[in-house]
């Protein structure tokens, strides 16, 4: 079975194919016209702004767009049906934003055309899932995830565009390189976590190997080193500024492929956010301050009934099942 599918462009990939647009654009000759339409747009929504940062960030520097003559294969990005008057503006989102195509994947033993190589993979609520990719190596997306694949003959790239991933590398010749907003992760022989934890920072925890981040974006007066990941102490950074620092209170989330979470403490709000990830039945609290409680221990959230059971036991809650959800509240 292909585990590759069509899916409808969602808001955030048209939100930011629009201010590469707009990127692209401010960047040659700006009459009052269109800077009236571009301010219009950059203060329509917070969404808009930072995707624009974003795009700032991402393809601000030469060196992140790249010539065709030097790819073995042909880049390929969705239709841009916008897209703006020129042959030069249009040649720089296909250089600075478009897949590059390999010519074969196999994802769970199936192999598939090049054609097949620029869509997603994906993973749908509450569902966890594993790939392999055609080097040895393998990706398990956790659920209502989002990574980009794509393969040369000199690097392994991909793109984490939401929620979060585990990389197993494999080892050989060509790099391997994860990007999650404005940052990037080189790995050889290892397995490391990226997730966008929050709507505003990504963190990224190495698991075993070696690896080391770094800013999408160098300086052009000085050179920024890597920075070398410790396994078993995760880091995070801002998704518009790449300005790494240290995860003073991390999780165990080694397992969560497996569905299991551990916690030194956590708010039962954001505990019971993460279960209705998986949960056929939303959980809600009825009380805002239970809501703040703190709860501890290891939970397989992937386990809805388990995990209410468990939780409802160790804080000394209520358990009602209605037409609209598992209700927690104070006995």
């Amino acid at each position: 079975m292909n585990d590759y599918r069509e899916e409808p462009t969602d808001p955030k990939t048209v939100i930011e194919d629009e201010a590469i647009a707009w990127f692209v654009k401010m960047r040659g000759d700006v009459d009052h016209g269109m800077k009236a339409d571009f301010d219009a747009w950059y203060t329509a929504s917070p969404e808009h702004q930072r995707a624009y940062h974003w795009a700032e960030a991402h393809f601000g520097a030469s060196a992140v767009v790249r010539e065709s003559s030097k790819l073995e294969t042909a880049w390929h990005h969705r239709p841009l049906h916008w897209l703006m008057a020129g042959a030069a503006a249009a040649a720089v989102l296909v250089l600075a934003f478009g897949m590059q195509v390999s010519r074969t994947v196999s994802i769970d033993n199936t192999s598939i055309a090049s054609d097949d190589m620029a869509k997603p993979l994906v993973t749908a609520a509450r569902e966890i899932r594993t790939w392999q990719l055609p080097d040895g190596s393998s990706v398990t997306l956790d659920a209502d995830s989002r990574v980009e694949v794509a393969m040369t003959n000199k690097e392994r790239r991909l793109r984490l565009r939401q929620g979060k991933a585990r990389f197993s590398v494999a080892r050989e010749r060509r790099p391997f390189i994860v990007e999650a907003a404005v940052g990037a992760v080189t790995a050889d022989q290892a397995v490391f976590d990226m997730a966008f934890d929050r709507s505003d920072r990504v963190t990224v925890n190495l698991i075993a190997g070696r690896a080391n981040m770094r800013g999408l974006i160098q300086s052009a007066v000085y050179t920024v080193p890597d920075r070398p990941l410790q396994p078993g102490r995760p880091v995070f950074y801002p998704v518009d500024a790449f300005t790494p620092q240290a995860d003073d209170a991390p999780a165990d989330t080694r397992d969560w492929p497996d569905g299991w979470v551990e916690y030194r403490s956590i708010t039962l709000r954001d505990l019971v956010a993460q279960a209705n990830r998986y949960s056929d039945q939303p959980i809600v609290i009825d009380d805002p301050a239970v809501g703040n409680m703190s709860a501890s221990g290891r939970f397989k959230l992937t386990d809805t009934d388990a995990f209410v059971s468990r939780i409802a036991e160790a804080l000394d809650l209520s358990v009602k099942h209605r037409s609209d959800g598992i209700h927690l509240g104070r006995r």
